[in-house]
């Protein structure tokens, strides 16, 4: 039987490639492969793409008020023996559910990529969503530039880190760019200054507290 998989990660490890990946070894043995991807992600407009530049056309995109259970979308995915979602974080809960529905009443394989975390290190809607319903789980992990395995996306604009901003920011569009670290760099590079010092005085008040 199908069943809803999850492969996550954070950027640069290699999501969307695995997508590529696994859309080619699917279409080598003649299965009929739907790809969609979540109306938000600009990137790449009716395309997957990595960051080698290849790419897949989109079967179709979906809204955060769009169904996959819509005649349209059920039409498009009818005879599938796959159904491959990029960027299944900006997916809503209720779309996981719905893709989990497809997985095991429509016998569909599901296999969304996407972020565990945003660029504060919280777990996006859909993410969350997906850790609930998702049969099975796989971590793709990226060193950061120290060498340690990278757990968070940090956000740059115009070349400087920040914390502000929408959660929702294309990499590449509009002077945004996000670098995969650890939590050490991420304390270094992107908490450091004002709020490290202010943890650092917060801690030299409770020691001489006691």
């Amino acid at each position: 039987m199908a069943d809803l998989s999850f492969i996550y990660g954070t950027m640069e490890s290699g999501k969307t490639t695995k997508l590529l990946q696994d859309n080619y070894n699917y279409c080598k043995h003649g299965h009929k492969v739907v790809i969609v991807k979540p109306q938000i992600d600009t990137k790449g407009g009716d395309s997957v793409v990595n960051r080698i530049n290849n790419s897949a056309k989109v079967n179709f995109m979906i809204g955060p008020k769009d169904s996959f259970l819509d005649k349209k979308h059920l039409k498009a995915i009818d005879g599938a023996k796959v159904i491959l979602a990029d960027e299944a974080q900006f997916f809503t809960p209720i779309q996981i559910e719905e893709l989990w529905e497809i997985a095991h009443i429509f016998d569909i394989q599901v296999i969304c990529y996407g972020l565990k975390t945003d660029f504060r290190g919280i777990p996006f809607e859909g993410t969350t969503a997906l850790f609930g319903y998702a049969d099975h789980k796989t971590e793709l992990t990226v060193k950061c530039e120290c060498g340690d395995v990278a757990n968070f996306n940090a956000r740059l604009v115009n070349q400087k880190f920040t914390r502000d901003g929408d959660i929702v920011a294309i990499d590449g569009e509009q002077n945004v760019s996000y670098v995969p670290f650890c939590s050490d760099c991420y304390v270094k590079y992107v908490l450091a200054g004002e709020k490290v010092q202010e943890l650092l005085q917060r801690k030299r008040l409770a020691k001489e507290e006691k």
